[in-house]
């Protein structure tokens, strides 16, 4: 009996091995393609504790898979994200809302040395699994975020230096702008000095009055430079509520430093009713209209008295456009197509980088910049930026 016993021995003994060939097969697999990923993946249970830890995961936090398997997800994770990560998960087992699965988001991973390090999480959740597990893979989005930030701070110099310029080519309207204060400052005080060297009631109070002017264009010069200092500084870009008329008033004012605008009438149409305010950096903003404003005198050197027509209007209830119109000559086929290239310019002494670097920044905010002819004869120059509407009555209340 037991001879005949055997072959069935050995039979069930090789079937068993036939069967689980197939499935380690598939884990020797599985295996190789976690390790061949060149992202991290870790596969947590619904108490947020590591269960798989592959090998692009131990190189990107520095941790061996004995170090992590059977903690929380939570060391790898800095502040303010390893707080919020247990409400995220408990809220989601209870409610079955989703904030974070399913939805890609930059956020940022802590190494085991301590270092903290921009990265791209995805999680999802692992299906008909024997209990609650959830798969996150991981990007570490160093390298892009530090191109990124080059690529802005890049931006910011170029958009400086197109400031610069832009006051360099204004130089003898500012230098006019002073001199008409530094004058009249000047005027007072030989006035004051001759009246008082005949100390009568009358000529007291003509030097008060004196005195006064010379106060009233001592700040006029003051906020010509206050206004240019702010213009080209060399600042970090910053978004703050700005209110767009007011912004625009402010930029006219400023390029009437450029004294060719004298010879013009500017005619001011901006939307009243429904102020629109926005969320910009004005000094940027101010830039793009300064320059808008400047290629409309510039269009219109040859014809004194040609009015300039600066407008707004919603084209929207969230999008607000801004256009400078002038009587010019308008542009040519070869300008059109090449108006927004880089050092492109139809100026003797233009740099051409004046609406390369507005488009740039309209772009930034979410906007849209571009032109038309006018009618009978000009340019259109518009850009359209989201924006909330000012209700004035709601102010006032």
């Amino acid at each position: 009996m037991e001879e005949l016993d055997m072959p069935i021995v050995n039979k069930t003994l090789n079937e068993s091995t036939h069967q689980q060939t197939p499935i380690k097969d598939a884990n020797a697999k599985l295996n190789a393609l976690l390790d061949a990923a060149v992202d991290a993946l870790i596969v947590i249970n619904g108490k947020g504790n590591i269960e798989l830890f592959n090998s692009a995961a131990q190189k990107m936090f520095l941790y061996t898979t004995q170090e992590v398997l059977g903690k929380n997800i939570k060391m790898l994770m800095p502040a303010p994200y390893r707080e919020e990560h247990d409400g995220y998960l408990s809220s989601y087992l209870a409610t079955g809302e989703t904030k974070i699965i399913g939805k890609g988001r930059n956020v940022k991973g802590k190494k085991s040395n301590g270092e903290e390090f921009p990265i791209f999480l995805s999680v999802g959740e692992v299906k008909e699994s024997s209990h609650k597990q959830f798969v996150g893979i991981i990007r570490d989005i160093s390298e892009q975020e530090k191109n990124r930030i080059e690529a802005q701070q890049s931006r910011e110099r170029l958009t400086h230096v197109s400031r610069l310029s832009s006051m360099g080519e204004l130089a003898a309207g500012i230098a006019h702008e002073m001199n008409q204060p530094l004058s009249a400052i000047s005027s007072y005080a030989q006035a004051s000095k001759r009246l008082l060297q005949s100390t009568t009631q009358d000529n007291t109070l003509k030097v008060v009055t004196a005195l006064d002017k010379i106060c009233d264009q001592a700040i006029r010069a003051s906020d010509v430079i206050d206004r240019l200092r702010t213009f080209v500084k060399k600042r970090v870009a910053q978004r703050e509520s700005v209110d767009l008329n007011s912004l625009i008033l402010e930029t006219v004012n400023l390029a009437k430093v450029d004294t060719r605008i004298l010879d013009h009438e500017v005619i001011l149409e901006l939307s009243l009713d429904k102020k629109p305010n926005l969320s910009a950096d004005p000094v940027q903003i101010q830039q793009v209209l300064l320059n808008m404003i400047r290629n409309g005198i510039d269009a219109m050197e040859h014809l004194k008295g040609a009015p300039l027509r600066i407008y707004s209007q919603w084209l929207s209830d969230d999008i607000i456009e801004v256009s400078v119109i002038d009587s010019g000559h308008g542009l040519d086929e070869e300008s059109s197509n090449n108006i927004f290239n880089p050092f492109f310019t139809t100026k003797e002494s233009g740099m051409g980088m004046g609406l390369p670097v507005s488009q740039t920044i309209i772009h930034a905010h979410g906007g849209r910049i571009y032109f038309a002819p006018s009618q009978p004869s000009g340019c259109v120059f518009s850009f359209s930026l989201p924006a909330n509407i000012i209700n004035q009555l709601e102010i006032e209340k």
